[in-house]
């Protein structure tokens, strides 16, 4: 097994709850049926000291079988029956989580703020929020964003979800309501502030991103006060979006284009 393979492997089974001589020994099985616990040490770097207690674990689990004796010998077996068994185990108490944990508290909703620093950090959270979606989800969001997550946004509509977005950008791929913000000049703020995203789902859970290379971050809450200010930015935006579908030679020409003489005069966004 070559070297990056190998501490991939390594650490993926102490994620799912071997301990690092555990893993080392049972890869060492692998490799090489029918060996001695003498060997196994050897050949794994697990102390002699721990590699009877560690193997009698590995046999516990089902992984491995003895035979023979004077010296016992050990054969390792394919982990798919574990990984099965562990998929169902974490199943279960997922789902026993989702039902009870909440009984624990009588608080209905939470009040902080969650800050996520990192555009990973950042994603994974959009994307949980868009798949836990049940009824409704209002986004407002450049097209590149929109795209990433389209499948998401497109299960979410499916399971019944009413979907509304604001799209900086034009798509043809549509779900739900979508209104498209001016474009003008916006690419310029873009390169100075980023890409922004705003999100309300369920009227429960609201969040407000920046996507900038090394720079992203966004804060979650719960907080209904946020929750408002984010819903009312959203609403803001679809009545400018409609009102420019119908007047916009007129805006542009009193303001020019997206309003910049409005932004230049008061100096905000």
């Amino acid at each position: 097994m070559a070297e990056d393979k190998f501490k991939g492997v390594l650490n993926e089974l102490t994620k799912i709850g071997f301990n690092s001589y555990e893993a080392k020994a049972y890869i060492a099985l692998i490799q090489n049926p029918d060996i001695s616990a003498y060997e196994i040490s050897k050949i794994s770097g697990v102390p002699q000291s721990k590699i009877y207690e560690t193997i009698k674990k590995i046999v516990e689990q089902g992984l491995a079988v003895a035979s023979g004796s004077n010296p016992v010998k050990y054969v390792g077996l394919p982990i798919d029956e574990f990984l099965e068994r562990y998929r169902a185990d974490v199943d279960e108490s997922i789902e026993y989580l989702k039902k009870n944990f909440k009984t624990l508290s009588e608080q209905p909703s939470v009040e902080y703020m969650w800050h996520f620093k990192g555009e990973n950090q950042l994603y994974n959270k959009i994307k949980s929020m868009i798949v836990q979606a049940e009824k409704n989800l209002y986004l407002e969001m450049w097209v590149e964003d929109y795209d990433l997550f389209y499948d998401d946004i497109l299960q979410a509509k499916e399971r019944g979800a009413g979907v509304v977005a604001v799209l900086y950008g034009r798509t043809e791929r549509e779900i739900g309501r979508v209104y498209y913000h001016q474009m003008e000049n916006m690419e310029k703020e873009v390169n100075k502030y980023g890409r922004w995203i705003n999100i309300v789902a369920d009227k429960k859970e609201c969040l407000f991103g920046i996507v900038k290379p090394e720079e992203s971050e966004g804060i979650w809450t719960q907080n209904k006060s946020f929750m408002l200010l984010s819903e009312s930015f959203i609403l803001h935006d679809i009545l400018i979006a409609e009102i420019y579908s119908k007047y916009k030679d007129l805006l542009d020409r009193s303001y020019g284009p997206n309003m910049e003489k409005i932004r230049r005069e008061i100096n905000i966004g």
